[in-house]
């Protein structure tokens, strides 16, 4: 259905984008509420605009993010629990937090500070993303609880100081791909800070690169927020798990790669040779024979290529103008808060005359069908 926009409704639609950016304002760390920007990377100018290039250096701590460095670095108890807390303008308690309409997941990376964040360093301990049973983001969460999160730290990670890295991904317009539109395009809010985690154990996790675990184009990077849906993938390495030991990470909830079916081993194939018998002492010689099928291997999901594409908000004071909207679904999802914070078909019978057992493979079902309709909005 094509529609006309009129000035009134331009205005106001973008007005309501205006509240739209985010940004890491302060933390609760060991109990002690810290104040705004304290261990926490300086902001740049517009420190509550979005990074869109993946491939860009400012996808690590945000824009400038790794050319600074906080004024201290705050102590923090291995296994506790912190809790970061995001403002859309400042720490005010009348502050909208984020937009209603920039659903998306939310994720927590650690990587050792003496990296700066450079190289295999990043493993990622926390993510959020959508709820199929309460139909409801990250996002959602966050806005109903006055921006905060609760992250539990790993317990067996080794003392020392090591970046903590927040992240946002906000999907209203992340139908279009921003190497191929960079009008467009998922946008992530992201920000770093410096802990000095103490009483930890020896645990060294399998760390990954920042840029390099997301493409353009990855499952959950690009997603149509106003399609029909039952699950969201979310991107990345997977979370980190104490005491799954160094280099890996409990259940594996990297969505962005495909999931490896199981393969059973056919059954052993086992002949008797038949019996001979000898003139003189009437001897029974067997000769059996087994074949074992090995078990196939999967190969794994190929290396994400990346290019180099510029970042359309580097430093940028102002966000490219909203494409003119000449189509829009029926309805618009509402900037309102959405719901508190909550929680999260049979097998056919095996035939008995089936010759050997086939392989099987299995994949997560969600069945909680939503909708949301909206004119991709553009994000000033």
């Amino acid at each position: 259905m094509k529609i006309a926009f009129s000035f009134g409704a331009t205005v106001a639609l973008l007005a309501s984008m205006a509240n739209a950016h985010t940004y890491l304002s302060k933390m609760v760390l060991d109990g002690q509420q810290t104040a705004e920007g304290q261990c926490i990377r300086p902001y740049p100018q517009n420190r509550n605009f979005p990074v869109k290039d993946v491939l860009s250096t400012d996808i690590t701590c945000g824009v400038g993010g790794v050319s600074k460095t906080a004024s201290e670095t705050c102590p923090v108890e291995a296994g506790s629990t912190i809790t970061v807390e995001w403002h859309h303008n400042d720490d005010s308690p009348s502050d909208d937090i984020i937009d209603g309409t920039h659903l998306g997941p939310c994720m927590v990376y650690m990587a050792p500070l003496e990296s700066n964040g450079a190289g295999d360093v990043w493993f990622k301990i926390f993510e959020d993303g959508y709820d199929a049973a309460s139909n409801t983001w990250c996002v959602d969460k966050i806005r109903s609880n006055g921006g905060k999160l609760d992250v539990p730290l790993p317990a067996d990670i080794k003392s020392g100081d090591y970046l903590l890295r927040t992240e946002i991904i906000a999907l209203h317009e992340s139908d279009t791909d921003y190497a191929v539109n960079p009008a467009r395009g998922s946008q992530f809010y992201v920000n770093c800070a410096q802990l000095s985690v103490k009483d930890g154990g020896d645990a060294v996790p399998e760390g990954y690169s920042i840029p390099g675990i997301y493409k353009s184009d990855s499952p959950g990077i690009i997603f149509n927020l106003y399609s029909s849906y039952t699950s969201y993938p979310i991107p990345g390495p997977p979370v980190y798990v104490s005491g799954s030991g160094s280099g890996s990470g409990g259940e594996d909830t990297d969505a962005t790669s495909a999931e490896e079916p199981t393969t059973q081993a056919p059954p052993e194939d086992t002949t008797g040779a038949a019996e001979e018998t000898t003139s003189a002492s009437e001897e029974t010689e067997d000769a059996p024979a087994q074949e074992s099928s090995n078990v196939p291997k999967t190969d794994e999901v190929p290396a994400e290529n990346t290019g180099d594409i510029e970042s359309n908000y580097t430093d940028a004071s102002t966000e490219p103008d909203a494409p003119e909207a000449t189509e829009t679904p029926e309805s618009s999802p509402s900037s309102e808060d959405s719901p508190v914070y909550s929680t999260d078909g049979s097998a056919a019978d095996a035939s008995t005359d089936a010759p050997e057992e086939q392989p099987t493979s299995s994949a997560p079902v969600h069945t909680t069908t939503t909708t949301v309709a909206a004119p991709p909005g553009k994000c000033h």
